[in-house]
């Protein structure tokens, strides 16, 4: 990889943010959504019902009126996929074999257009109303353009199943007490607040601000100006099926940069495939189409006990207690549900 001119902030600690304009949501009218000169690129590999699902939350809730652009990646595409990127109105970039996710996103970066740039993989479906969505993006521009790099938006509460964060604090292989932004981000705790990690109150919603180090690069939604995340991503040599993270986290975590994460818009939620992480550890062999479930998980310290009840009911309800960091209970009931 070749040396990237990168910008880098001097200091460890996070500088506080310009104020921001006040964005209230009961100003933008239904009908009068605002426009962003942004571009939504879109992953997807072969599920197409988790597709439609995810595109159909973008279109009921306003995000393909408000964006500049819309682009779609297909590995192994298929007729159908083409059918359901015309339906939406997406722009098509293809490829007949499963290239992976470095490779597409390389090639989405390079056909976008707009000053902004939001990656999605195709089972994060929109949860909020539009003009929810369209306070939450503006506040994300605001951010980017008072020295933020980039603004996370997988949802705070409702961020779908598997959270890999959580589940590896529950197993042990992390420390909450390490000051990250998905822990403060997660459970708004006052006390782990850092000379590292400050809040910010904007209109509707609490938003945490770090660093680089404390805020780890994800292929999560996050919304970047298109010439930073360019200048990160495009250098990169990829190969087939190469995980991004292993590929950029060194860079990411020594660059200094400024990231974001406030209450978020997508929910992780594949219907084709279990999205439970049940699945990693051979509990679930087979993939689980149409039904809803149960998850509950108990855990005492580094020890996380699993339940997993398949049942046809609809999500009505969710729990997620740690208590005293040693005993956690995360009780949810609904489809691909964690929370």
């Amino acid at each position: 990889m070749r040396k990237m001119q990168l910008k880098r902030h001097s200091k460890t600690a996070v500088r506080s943010t310009k104020k921001q304009p006040a964005t209230d949501k009961k100003n933008i009218a239904a009908g009068s959504l605002p426009k962003f000169d942004l571009t939504i690129a879109v992953l997807s590999w072969r599920q197409p019902k988790t597709l439609r699902n995810t595109l159909e939350s973008y279109r009921r809730n306003g995000l393909l009126d408000m964006v500049k652009q819309k682009l779609i990646f297909f590995n192994q595409v298929t007729s159908e996929d083409l059918k359901i990127a015309e339906e939406y109105g997406f722009e098509v970039i293809a490829d007949k074999n499963n290239i992976g996710i470095g490779l597409p996103y390389q090639q989405l970066l390079q056909r976008a257009t707009s000053k902004y740039f939001m990656f999605l993989e195709n089972d994060f479906m929109l949860i909020e109303e539009a003009q929810t969505t369209a306070q939450r993006l503006q506040q994300a521009v605001d951010l980017l353009e008072n020295g933020v790099d980039a603004v996370r938006f997988r949802h705070r509460y409702h961020y779908g199943d598997p959270s890999n964060y959580l589940r590896n604090v529950w197993s042990g292989k992390l420390d909450k007490t390490i000051p990250t932004l998905e822990w403060i981000s997660l459970y708004e705790d006052p006390s782990l607040l850092t000379d590292v990690i400050q809040k910010q109150e904007l209109p509707g919603q609490d938003v945490f601000i770090t660093t680089s180090q404390y805020g780890h690069y994800t292929n999560n939604p996050c919304m970047y100006k298109r010439e930073f995340i360019s200048k990160l991503i495009l250098p990169v040599k990829f190969c087939r099926h190469d995980v991004i993270e292993n590929n950029i986290s060194e860079l990411w975590d020594r660059g200094n940069f400024r990231v974001a994460a406030g209450t978020g818009l997508f929910k992780h939620h594949p219907l084709e495939f279990s999205g439970s992480a049940f699945s990693e550890k051979k509990r679930i062999k087979l993939p689980i189409k149409n039904w809803t479930h149960y998850i509950i998980r108990l855990g005492m310290r580094r020890n996380v006990f699993n339940c997993f009840l398949l049942q046809f009911l609809p999500m009505i309800f969710k729990i997620n207690l740690n208590i005293a960091d040693k005993f956690m209970i995360n009780f949810s009931l609904g489809r691909y549900e964690s929370v």
